[in-house]
């Protein structure tokens, strides 16, 4: 039988825009989710914020359960004392290890994990954000495309904050070597990943896609989603974070 797992990416907002009022909602929907392993950016370094999700989310468990671990890489020079990005994953770690991305401070990590019996790597960044930085991104991009490509004796599953939408170029770079998990579901992205209600000042910004999780032709996809959606029972305005989440449950060819 195959051995499906799920695999899921959010950006975090750090420690920003109500986060100790939003927390609930993320820890909620993150036990609620059970993912496998999920990539999550901006992580807020000061607070330790990755390492108190992971102990919140394992305070849920049943005792017989595997605990979640985080492997975190933080941003390069002294952003690095501020925000990181992180996987979060309750499967067995062979191996981990991070690159730099040579701009704006960010870099991407890589876990080598194993899912019955299979091993295959799972990566997480986030590209740079400013708008002018289109060609960066696309560096950025290539660069991913080629750490996954000197790995290539495993199954690849690339997840993240691309800050491009499906239109650009980092996406089309990526797409030429790894397929969208959703698209290969719905025949499309999704509507939007950003904006969520949690950012008031998006709210007359159409929504737009800029979250993936792609996947290579050893992993079968048999669901995705959009995730981390729900608002508040009494805020319609606070959401887990300014960005949703995506979901995919996959297994290996």
């Amino acid at each position: 039988m195959e051995h499906t797992i799920r695999v899921a990416t959010l950006n975090l907002r750090n420690a920003s825009d109500r986060w100790l009022e939003r927390a609930p909602l993320l820890l909620d929907q993150f036990a609620e989710l059970a993912p496998d392993v999920i990539g999550v950016q901006e992580i807020h370094v000061p607070t330790r914020q990755g390492e108190w999700i992971v102990r919140k989310v394992n305070e849920r468990l049943p005792a017989d359960a595997a605990p979640y671990v985080l492997h975190q890489a933080n941003k390069t020079g002294l952003q690095g004392h501020r925000e990181g990005i992180g996987i979060i994953t309750r499967l067995e770690a062979v191996e981990s290890d991070s690159i730099d991305l040579h701009g704006g401070h960010r870099v991407a990590n890589r876990a080598r994990l194993r899912a019955g019996g299979v091993e295959f790597d799972f990566y997480n960044t986030h590209l740079h954000h400013e708008a002018h930085a289109g060609e960066l991104r696309l560096a950025q991009a290539a660069r991913m495309v080629a750490w996954i490509a000197a790995h290539d004796d495993v199954p690849s599953i690339f997840v993240g904050d691309l800050n491009a939408t499906p239109d650009m170029p980092p996406v089309a770079a990526v797409s030429e070597h790894l397929r969208s998990a959703y698209a290969l579901v719905h025949g499309h992205e999704p509507e939007g990943t950003v904006p969520t209600p949690l950012n008031a000042a998006w709210g007359e910004r159409p929504p737009k896609t800029i979250d993936y999780i792609f996947v290579d032709d050893r992993v079968r996809v048999h669901d995705a989603r959009v995730v981390f959606d729900r608002v508040d029972a009494a805020d319609p305005r606070l959401s887990a974070s300014d960005h949703y989440g995506l979901v995919a449950d996959v297994s290996f060819r």
